[in-house]
C-alpha cells in the first residue's frame, strides 16, 4: 500500500485527540471505513495482527 493512503492520527480528526485511546479508536474506525470493513486489510494497513485488531475492535466497541 502506498504511504499516501495510510491512515495516521493526524488525518483522523484534523485536531489533536485528548487521549491515546481516543487516537487509537479513531484511527481504527477510519481504517475500517477506508477498507470497507475488511478486517484483514485493516490490520495489514495498521501493521498490527488480526488478533490485536479484533481485540481492539471489541475493547473500543467498534463492532
Amino acid at each position: 500500500m502506498d504511504s499516501d493512503t495510510r491512515v495516521s492520527a493526524d488525518t483522523v480528526t484534523g485536531s489533536s485527540p485528548r487521549t491515546l485511546e481516543d487516537t487509537e479508536r479513531e484511527t481504527i474506525r477510519i481504517a475500517l471505513e477506508h477498507n470497507e470493513g475488511r478486517r484483514k486489510a485493516t490490520a495489514r494497513e495498521l501493521n498490527i495482527s488480526e488478533r490485536t485488531l479484533y481485540r481492539k475492535i471489541k475493547d473500543y466497541g467498534l463492532e
